[in-house]
C-alpha cells in the first residue's frame, strides 16, 4: 500500500481523537505513521503491518497511560460548587431554628438555606458540615 494511505488514515485518526481525548486513536495514527515510514522505503505489506502494530502497541501501553495520567490526574480531585461548600467557614444571616427549619447561611457571597442541633443567631461564625440537597448543616465555629 502506499505511505500515503497510511497518512490519510493517520490524519483520520488524529482528527478523531480531538473527539474522543481519550488517547487510544491516537496511538492508532502514530501506528499508522510508522506503517507509513515502511511503505515509504518501499517494504512490503507485512511489514507495514508489523511496524503499524509494533509502534500502536509500543504507544498503546508506555505513552498512553503516561499522558493519560498527566491529562486528566487531577480531574478526580476536582469538587463541584456545592461539594466544594463543606468544611467552609460561614456566617448565619437569618437565625437558624431547628424546630421551625429556618435560617440561612451565607457562604462564599452565596446564601444558603441551612439547618443546625441548636438554634444559631445572626451574625453567628459556623462551619458547614455537610450538604444535603440545597440545604446546609451547620455548626458553631469554636
Amino acid at each position: 500500500m502506499n505511505y500515503y494511505v497510511y497518512l490519510i488514515i493517520a490524519v483520520g485518526c488524529f482528527i478523531g481523537e480531538m473527539f474522543t481525548m481519550e488517547f487510544s486513536l491516537a496511538c492508532l495514527g502514530i501506528g499508522a505513521l510508522g506503517a507509513a515510514g515502511t511503505a515509504w522505503f518501499g517494504l512490503g505489506v507485512w511489514p507495514q503491518v508489523g511496524a503499524f502494530a509494533l509502534v500502536a502497541a509500543v504507544c498503546w501501553a508506555g505513552i498512553r497511560p503516561f499522558a493519560l495520567k498527566h491529562l486528566y490526574g487531577k480531574s478526580k480531585h476536582i469538587k463541584t460548587p456545592a461539594e466544594a461548600v463543606v468544611g467552609q467557614e460561614c456566617v448565619v444571616e437569618t437565625a437558624i431554628d431547628p424546630v421551625q427549619d429556618a435560617g440561612r447561611v451565607k457562604v462564599n457571597g452565596e446564601s444558603w438555606k441551612a439547618t443546625a442541633q441548636e438554634p444559631l443567631a445572626a451574625g453567628t461564625v459556623c462551619v458547614v458540615e455537610k450538604l444535603d440537597g440545597v440545604t446546609l448543616t451547620v455548626r458553631p465555629k469554636n
